[in-house]
């Protein structure tokens, strides 16, 4: 059956509108098709695309299928504005302290107000103590910026305050990390002296992108994923510099161990038979635990390094005044 390019533009238009999936592939052997080639079925979907940009996007098809698109109907709209997750943006957009969270998406002002009424009724069952991020006017201009710098992998000049001073940092972006309650920018570093530095977001007043790209070192990306702490010290090749902390827990304290992970890099070696457990953590320098060991002191003890362990008791007597 011949078909004009406006009846067939027309059915796919109909199509996107149902939610239906389109895939090239099934197209071509589609009665309106039939006979098409694939560059054909591309300049019908181009027509669409040129009057309405954002009307479909490319999605992955099933086996064998290639090229399948779909539209942002209302029915997805609201399967993805289900219970879940309302109560996961209502944790993250506090954590961030966003108020202004739906700014730049694209969506309908009915539909902001009835996205709006349902986080404001779901924050009424929380309450969020720490307040990580101190929300400035030009906090979303600043993110944006800075996801851009993260996207384009472009050198960035960062303004940022240390102490009462503000000073000018030229830096390569590779992520925005939240870790201790804190928003972090990790960067690499353009000084050989220094390779890497976290910049705590709250202290960055402005940046500057430059038109210079760069390219990401795989061993820093690779260390980003696995810091534990704001204290990370970044070594070339830090898998092979990573240093093994083993302490005691006392058995009255072992079973919060044994619920938690305080370091992704906990691991339990050995339950004594008192209760009292052996446990170890990888870290890149013996600052990444002296916290932690700190805060649970006296139930627990450090086995090695014993220079650690020198540290904390040399501490505790500067402490004491003994």
């Amino acid at each position: 059956m011949a078909t004009n390019p406006q009846a067939r533009v027309l059915e796919l238009l109909k199509r996107f509108n149902h939610g239906q999936k389109v895939c090239i592939e099934s197209l071509e052997n589609d009665t309106m098709w039939y006979g098409k080639s694939e560059k054909t079925i591309r300049r019908d979907l181009d027509v669409i695309k040129e009057y309405f940009p954002d009307s479909f996007e490319l999605i992955r098809g099933g086996k064998g299928e290639k090229g399948c698109y779909k539209a942002i109907t209302k029915d997805v709209f609201n399967n993805f504005m289900d219970k879940d997750t309302i109560a996961l943006m209502v944790q993250t957009f506090n954590i961030a302290q966003r108020n202004n969270v739906l700014e730049g998406i694209d969506i309908s002002e009915a539909d902001k107000k009835i996205i709006e009424a349902k986080i404001k009724k779901s924050k009424e069952c929380y309450e969020f103590i720490t307040k990580p991020y101190e929300s400035k006017k030009n906090d979303v201009a600043l993110l944006k910026d800075i996801e851009r710098a993260i996207n384009w992998k472009r050198y960035t000049t960062l303004t940022y305050k240390v102490g009462d001073e503000y000073k000018e940092y030229i830096v390569k972006p590779y992520k925005i990390v939240f870790m201790n309650e804190n928003f972090y920018l990790a960067c690499e570093n353009t000084s050989e002296e220094f390779l890497f530095t976290i910049f705590r977001l709250s202290n960055i007043e402005k940046i500057n992108l430059h038109t210079k790209t760069f390219h990401t070192n795989p061993d820093i990306e690779s260390f980003i994923k696995q810091m534990q702490t704001p204290f990370a010290k970044y070594t070339p090749n830090f898998r092979l510099h990573l240093i093994d902390v083993v302490v005691e827990i006392d058995s009255s304290k072992a079973k919060f161990f044994k619920a938690k992970k305080f370091l992704p890099s906990q691991n339990t070696i050995e339950q004594k038979d008192d209760g009292s457990l052996v446990i170890s953590f990888k870290v890149t320098q013996d600052m990444e635990v002296e916290e932690l060991i700190k805060k649970w002191l006296p139930f627990m003890k450090v086995i090695t390094p014993l220079s650690l362990k020198q540290k904390i008791e040399d501490d505790l007597k500067l402490y004491l005044g003994v």
